[in-house]
């Protein structure tokens, strides 16, 4: 790359303004040349117009109407005038008059041209109007001629000129147009351009010369003087020093500098001294960062295993608590007061994994550990199942809850679906936990946004949701710790519940989503989650069917007899999957560590095998491994069954020959889901009606209950339903719910069931009876 050194960029500096005042100097010399001799060519043709247009008789000129009157004597007259000027001016280029016509063209009359070729005829219409002929012909008074050259058909630049031909009464009769021949002019304008270019040439090559030897002379050696010897000291060479040649800028620069010199001498001196001592106790201190870093990796290793064992420990005593739970519920001899006894435990034995899954949630978030994993859902039924799973306990302490979503909510997205119900289920039961009177409304809907560059694809979208509850509300200096790890609101600790961890783990979730999330809260008027996230669109077909809430009672018949394996060093365990598929048919052996497992599946060779990874004598690792390398073992199927929640286990698991993995604590339907998936098992299910929903529904929506409701506010129901609008229906549920809100939620499920025909039966029974 070229590098221009201070003489070049002096002489530059002064030769480029130097060569901007010579061009404009020569320009503006030019250009009033050019302007003055432009003008005088115009006062000239006025002249001549001024002279020749008197001359012409409009009498005559009047008389020429037709081609035959050229050969009559008043044409030739007003001709012969022509032809003199013509002949008396070399520079006229062509010299006629014209009249003008009724529709605003002209006509020629009189014509002296040069050349015959270009010769008219009378009447003739002329064709290229100039714009003074085109402005003012019909209104000329007097001499007029164009501002700008005219270039013709032959390559001539011409100048137009008109005046007007007017009979004894002062009528316009006719114009004079003369055409005069610039040429001259243009070829003295190219002259005197050359001239100034040529100038303007000389005076710069003669600048750069001077400038270039101004500034070598005064500046730029002493200048390289001085830059030579500031390299030689960036070099190292401290003993430099310059001669001051002068005091003006320059000296003083060079009087610094031998002062600079002197001072980096001395400061060099200390600092060597100084860099002796620093490398020891630069020794010294990486020492003692690297057994901290030691200390804290291992407080950290520790953390993660102590919590990793704490949650094998604590997840496999749970996943008996709930597992046998299940199977009590599949018990028909069963009363109903015991079904609800079963209910809470297993319940409460959730609610216990929600905990412990909290912990881990935050000890991954902490660690960096936390990803995202995207999965196509019904975004729809998840709000749906979200509204049932809480609508029991919103009626266990008389509080409403409302389930609002837009029209157009996108229903079919892609994220992180179990992070996305975790955030909605921390927040719902926060709200809920901490509301004792009025209830909790849940909106979703899509954001709508100007700002584009925050979406990645056509399909991606922005979800918007807000809980808003009608609790006690947060004071405004602890709304800047409220998403802290263990942090607690005064109303949460007056009330001792809670650990601090949901809001903290929902607002990490919710920035991994893509999104953030806020709070609005007045003390005394409730409090507002607000979050977003960031979705994909996707199609209904790329959707994973879910079927319905329904119970394995059977297995369908002529299926093989399905030989399985339980493997597990805890008896429990192992009791819970024998009570689980011993009644449905299965043939079932167990074994309580690995090399049992081998022994047994060497003579019986089951179909599956349920694999305790943890065990003692042979774990499950190796045993899948032992299984799976023979070829006969590639026809048993092997799924890991452990209670460890590390996502890098499920690699180690399916390195180890299993073909899946399910956690412990499981759900039944996981199991049976397992067994179908891998070997095929097909089962009869049993259709199970979700509680508290159409047998509540028909007990509160009854005249005698609606009657508690004011009539106005039915009155506005009815015309409500009526119209279909859908804003007002959900406004006047909100006020029901305050009165009733068993009420109000029966109403909101008829309505969405599209039952309008029964409810406002209903009302106009309850109006008639109040009247």
């Amino acid at each position: 790359m070229f590098r221009w050194n201070l003489s070049i960029k002096i002489v530059a500096a002064y030769s480029g303004l130097i060569a901007l005042m010579a061009g404009i100097l020569t320009t503006t010399l030019y250009w009033q040349f050019r302007t003055a001799n432009q003008q005088a060519m115009r006062d000239r043709l006025l002249d001549l117009l001024s002279l020749t247009a008197p001359e012409i008789d409009s009498d005559y000129h009047s008389l020429v109407v037709t081609p035959k009157d050229t050969n009559k004597p008043f044409y030739k007259i007003n001709l012969e005038e022509l032809k003199t000027v013509q002949a008396a001016s070399k520079d006229v280029n062509r010299i006629y008059t014209l009249r003008p016509q009724s529709n605003g063209k002209y006509a020629f009359v009189l014509d002296v041209y040069p050349t015959s070729k270009s010769s008219t005829f009378v009447g003739q219409i002329a064709e290229n109007v100039t714009p003074i002929l085109s402005a003012e012909g019909n209104t000329l008074s007097q001499p007029k001629v164009e501002n700008d050259f005219v270039q013709n058909t032959e390559g001539k630049n011409l100048l137009y000129g008109y005046a007007p031909i007017e009979d004894q009464f002062g009528r316009l009769e006719g114009i004079l147009a003369i055409e005069l021949d610039a040429t001259s002019i243009m070829q003295s304008e190219k002259i005197a351009a050359a001239i100034a270019l040529g100038l303007f040439l000389i005076i710069l090559a003669l600048t750069v010369i001077m400038v270039r030897w101004l500034a070598r002379s005064l500046i730029v050696n002493r200048t390289l003087r001085l830059n030579d010897a500031a390299k030689k000291l960036a070099a190292g060479e401290w003993h430099q020093s310059l001669l001051t040649e002068s005091d003006d800028e320059l000296g003083e620069l060079a009087n610094s500098f031998n002062y600079m010199a002197e001072q980096l001498q001395t400061s060099f001196q200390k600092l060597e001294e100084y860099s002796q001592t620093l490398e020891q106790k630069v020794k010294e201190r990486t020492v003692e960062l690297e057994q901290a870093k030691l200390i804290a990796d291992s407080a950290n290793e520790a953390k993660s295993t102590f919590i990793a064992n704490m949650s094998h420990e604590l997840r496999s005593p749970l996943n008996a608590v709930l597992g046998f739970a299940q199977i009590m519920t599949r018990s028909q001899t069963l009363g109903h007061e015991n079904q609800e006894n079963v209910g809470i435990i297993y319940r409460s034995g959730e609610h216990l994994l929600s905990l412990i899954n909290n912990i881990l949630d935050l000890s991954k978030i902490e660690a960096g550990k936390t990803t995202l994993n995207p999965q196509n859902f019904d975004l729809h039924r998840l709000l749906d199942d979200i509204d049932d799973m809480f609508k029991i306990k919103a009626e266990e302490k008389n509080l409403y809850l409302l389930m609002e979503y837009e029209p157009d909510l996108l229903r079919y997205v892609r994220t992180d679906q179990i992070k996305l119900r975790q955030v909605l289920i921390n927040l719902i039961n926060n709200a809920l936990k901490f509301t004792q009177s009025g209830g909790v409304s849940i909106r979703a809907g899509n954001l709508k946004t100007n700002n584009q560059a925050k979406v990645l694809d056509a399909n991606s979208s922005t979800l918007h949701f807000e809980i808003e509850d009608s609790g006690a509300g947060i004071a405004q200096e602890e709304l800047e710790h409220l998403f802290q790890a263990f942090s607690q609101t005064k109303t949460g600790k007056q009330a001792q519940e809670g650990t601090g961890l949901g809001l903290s783990i929902s607002y990490q979730f919710v920035r991994l989503m893509g999104g953030e999330i806020k709070v609005k809260s007045v003390v005394g008027q409730g409090t507002t989650f607000l979050f977003d996230i960031q979705v994909t669109e996707v199609a209904a077909s790329d959707i994973t069917t879910h079927h319905p809430s329904r119970r394995v009672i059977a297995l369908e018949p002529n299926q093989p007899k399905y030989r399985i394996l339980i493997v597990d060093d805890k008896p429990i365990n192992r009791q819970l999957l024998i009570k689980l598929l011993s009644p449905l048919g299965f043939e079932l052996q167990e074994a309580n560590n690995g090399q049992e497992t081998v022994d047994i599946w060497e003579k019986w060779e089951p179909h599956l095998i349920w694999m305790d990874m943890r065990m003692p004598v042979m774990d499950g690792y190796t045993a899948s491994k032992i299984i799976k390398s023979h070829l006969k073992g590639q026809a048993t199927a092997i799924i890991a069954l452990t209670a460890s929640v590390l996502e890098e286990e499920k690699a180690v698991v399916l390195s180890a020959g299993c073909d899946d993995f399910v956690r412990k604590p499981f759900r039944e339907e996981e199991i049976f889901n397992a067994m179908n998936r891998y070997i095929g098992v097909k089962y009869i299910y049993e259709e199970l009606i979700p509680e508290n929903t159409t047998t509540k529904t028909k007990e509160v929506l009854t005249p005698e209950v609606m009657s508690e409701i004011p009539t106005e506010i039915l009155a506005q129901l009815e015309e409500a339903v009526m119209f279909s609008d859908e804003d007002l229906i959900a406004t006047l549920i909100k006020q029901i719910a305050t009165h009733n809100n068993a009420l109000a939620l029966a109403l909101k499920t008829s309505l969405h069931n599209f039952e309008y025909e029964k409810v406002l039966s209903l009302i106009s029974a309850t109006i008639g009876d109040k009247e």
